[in-house]
């Protein structure tokens, strides 16, 4: 078994002052991707539910292109959502972004890490090999 690989600064991606976590870790073929929100890299909060949504969708691609894989390479995801009346708007993104159709978790919570995210979603992915 190798050795952990830990993805902290991915480029593309913002990186909060003072951040003590990984955005990913790669253990063998498997890439662990922590939540991404709809912050732009300068940590701008992206305006309205489709637009934070897109732009989690693509620092999850930013990040998972750090671990040397894509977005058809995740297998699991978890979604949260801050209002039920956003579900409808999520479907055609994940369509979009995750066409192979990965297992997935949609919860709905009464609030993300800082006022103002409407979205968050991490993942699970494999790396394909060679």
């Amino acid at each position: 078994m190798s050795k952990a690989e830990f993805i902290t600064r991915p480029a593309g991606v913002h990186q909060p002052p003072g951040n003590a976590l990984s955005h990913a870790v790669v253990a063998d073929s498997t890439v662990y991707i922590s939540g991404q929100l709809g912050l732009t890299e300068d940590g701008l909060l992206v305006d309205g539910f489709e637009g934070q949504a897109t732009q989690a969708f693509e620092n999850l691609r930013a990040v998972l292109k750090a671990a040397d894989a894509e977005l058809t390479d995740i297998v699991k995801v978890t979604v949260l959502l801050t209002d039920r009346s956003n579900v409808r708007a999520y479907m055609p993104l994940a369509h979009e972004f995750l066409p192979q159709r990965p297992a997935s978790t949609l919860q709905v919570v009464a609030g993300l890490a800082m006022p103002g995210l409407l979205f968050e979603i991490d993942a699970i992915a494999r790396r394909s090999a060679g």
